[in-house]
């Protein structure tokens, strides 16, 4: 199951709701799997704790600030599906969101066999 991890400073007028939803759905149509198999979880960033270069973001610039996406599933998806996942995630949490596709950051992190717990068991 592929979680995705989504930490952002919230855009003003935004619901995390439809972003959790529109990723995990993204997400899951591009890797060929139900929806249901997609984890997601919103970590909101508070004001002043964001950095990029000398800048440090405040609550009121979640609508110029990136957001950052880790995806990390069970290894063994080829290059493209990975690509594949990368590409519609970005769109669905910058469509979510109302921001620009320059200011959506993922990154894909495979996870190695025997190194995870699921249904029961190590996977």
């Amino acid at each position: 199951m592929p979680t995705l991890r989504i930490q952002a400073i919230v855009p003003t007028g935004r619901s995390i709701d439809t972003l959790l939803t529109d990723c995990t759905a993204a997400a899951a149509a591009a890797l060929g799997i139900p929806q249901d198999w997609c984890w997601a979880l919103f970590q909101p960033v508070s004001a002043g704790t964001y950095a990029e270069g000398g800048q440090v973001w405040g609550a009121e610039d979640g609508n110029r600030a990136a957001v950052l996406i880790s995806i990390t599933a069970l290894e063994g998806r080829t290059a493209e599906l990975k690509a594949a996942v990368l590409g519609a995630t970005a769109r669905a949490a910058a469509a979510s969101l109302g921001l620009p596709l320059q200011q959506i950051f993922v990154e894909y992190r495979d996870i190695p066999r025997g190194q995870a717990f699921s249904g029961g068991e190590v996977a």
